[in-house]
């Protein structure tokens, strides 16, 4: 496996910084229920930025690859198992 060069590096860390100070300024703007969308949106490309660059999965073998999206999908059975009993809680 050959590294990434530095600059890409940067590049991604460039690019975290401005996802971070998009979420610092959602933090001030009114945007009703949006905020949270746009919030967990920015996150998701943060982690998927550190996932592919810092963790190296573009040039992982498909093993490790698949690992991470086993965790993925695993990660987004509990988020819908919990939004099912939160949403059974609103309607009772």
């Amino acid at each position: 496996m050959k590294p990434a060069a530095i600059s890409t590096y940067v590049k991604v860390w460039a690019a975290l910084i401005v996802l971070l100070a998009l979420t610092l300024g959602s933090s001030y703007v009114r945007l009703s229920g949006f905020n949270t969308s746009a919030n967990v949106a920015i996150a998701t490309a943060k982690a998927a930025l550190v996932a592919v660059f810092f963790m190296r999965l573009r040039v992982s073998d498909s093993t490790v690859r698949l690992a991470a999206a086993i965790g993925v999908v695993w990660f987004l059975i509990l988020v819908g198992l919990s939004l099912t009993d939160f949403m059974t809680r609103l309607s009772g």
